[in-house]
């Protein structure tokens, strides 16, 4: 496995660390006293986190516990300051970056772009495709799963990922957080908990034992086969890699036929005929919740939540009877949104310029003069990557270098082109972007 390097110069990127102090300090937290004194002071915390990362001096510090209740199941929640959140925030929007592309395509939870229903999605239409072939399912889940991964080995699979010392030190502070086992509220707990299970179990699952229906969500697994047999030997198959690195499977896993029950996950149930409805515990907290509520603003809130679940099961009668609201479908209002401006926005996910530094990319079209919370004058370009982690997507930029190159090509009838994003240092500790 080719290992990455020099991730810790992506991570003290100015706009890397710009983006996660927004992300972390924004709504109630930005109101809140401490929120205030970091807006404030939000120079001299961005200096601070990014020469402790660069020096290797950056620790997580001590936390605080709260125990949390949450559908019948009790967890031990570990937080730090926001100062550190913010740190960490920063750190694992790179590391994420370069991890995700390794995960298979048949696991969610804690990847971006991949939710509970990109996962269902992916398991109902392998169900369509292959009826026969996913008739017997297998529900698996890992007991206490953050509390007994072994550090030793979530490090040996972060040096197998990432060859930088000084990210590895970071990391290594945060695994080794807690006495036994990774913590629970912690950000890289959750990508290092996946990638723990992508390298043990996923590609293992899928590449070499060839298991074709197999789906993970966090702890959760569903295996999907033709006979009982081959369930046995599935199960088996993933336990004996779990247990070998100390992992132990939950006494509780079932085995059972579509036809009979169906498939409970990710808070749908699907029938064997195709047939998809919201799980039972989810339609009742609504119910209750709507029958609580009577402010007019938050009646809607919960109206727009429980429509999104809704329109992606079989669902319109229960979503009337519940709401008094006849369910329809958007597009049979004839909705085009155009801003107030008349400007252009583009639909594809915004990228910042640091995530496509060295990359060539096709710049397809852009708007000038768009007012954002950064400022006014901002131009927003749209873009194509051949790198299929990025993809069609969007940034926005104030560099007038930039700028003007957008503009002479629009004058010169030169849209679309092709360019190189590179970032060029000048000054004492200041960069910019380039189009080359």
């Amino acid at each position: 496995m080719k290992r990455v390097g020099y991730v810790m110069e992506e991570i003290v990127d100015r706009r890397n660390l710009e983006e996660a102090f927004d992300y972390k300090v924004r709504g109630r937290v930005a109101r809140s006293r401490k929120g205030r004194w970091l807006i404030t002071h939000r120079e001299e915390v961005l200096d601070t986190i990014g020469r402790e990362l660069l020096e290797g001096t950056w620790t997580p510090g001590s936390y605080s516990e709260r125990m949390i209740t949450e559908r019948g199941k009790t967890r031990r929640i570990q937080s730090v300051t926001l100062e550190k959140a913010i740190a960490l925030n920063a750190v694992m929007k790179v590391v994420e970056r370069h991890l995700d592309p390794s995960f298979i395509t048949a696991t969610a939870a804690s990847i971006k772009g991949r939710g509970m229903l990109y996962l269902f999605e992916q398991l109902r239409r392998d169900r369509k495709r292959d009826p026969e072939g996913t008739r017997i399912v297998r529900v698996d889940g890992i007991r206490k799963f953050y509390e007994n991964i072994p550090q030793g080995l979530a490090m040996v699979c972060l040096r197998r990922k990432f060859k930088d010392a000084r990210l590895l030190t970071v990391l290594e502070r945060c695994v080794k957080l807690m006495p036994q086992g990774l913590s629970i509220g912690l950000r890289p707990s959750q990508a290092i908990a996946n990638l723990v299970l992508s390298t043990v179990a996923d590609h293992r699952m899928k590449d070499t034992l060839s298991t074709r229906h197999y789906y993970r969500y966090c702890d959760d697994t569903r295996i999907l086969t033709a006979t009982y047999g081959e369930s046995t030997l599935r199960t088996r198959q993933l336990h004996r890699c779990l247990t070998a690195v100390g992992l132990e499977m939950k006494p509780c896993g079932q085995c059972y036929d579509i036809e009979h029950r169906p498939i409970d996950f990710l808070g749908y149930r699907l029938f064997g005929n195709g047939r998809t409805v919201i799980r039972k515990s989810t339609k009742q907290r609504f119910a209750r919740r709507w029958a609580r509520v009577r402010s007019r603003r938050r009646r809607r809130e919960l109206a727009g939540s429980f429509y999104g679940i809704a329109k992606h099961a079989d669902a319109r009668h229960l979503f009337k009877r519940l709401t008094g609201i006849s369910m329809k479908d958007f597009s049979e209002l004839g909705f085009v949104y155009m801003a107030q401006d008349g400007k252009k926005r583009f639909d594809e996910p915004m990228v910042s310029l640091s995530e496509l530094q060295n990359r060539t990319i096709e710049v397809k079209d852009f708007e000038t003069d768009i007012k954002t919370r950064e400022g006014d004058g901002r131009y927003i370009v749209q873009f194509h990557c051949d790198d299929r982690q990025i993809g069609d997507g969007k940034f926005i930029t104030n560099s007038e270098e930039l700028k003007q190159a957008l503009l002479m090509a629009r004058e010169k009838n030169f849209l679309p082109f092709r360019t190189t994003v590179k970032r060029v240092t000048f000054g004492k500790g200041k960069s910019k972007y380039q189009f080359t």
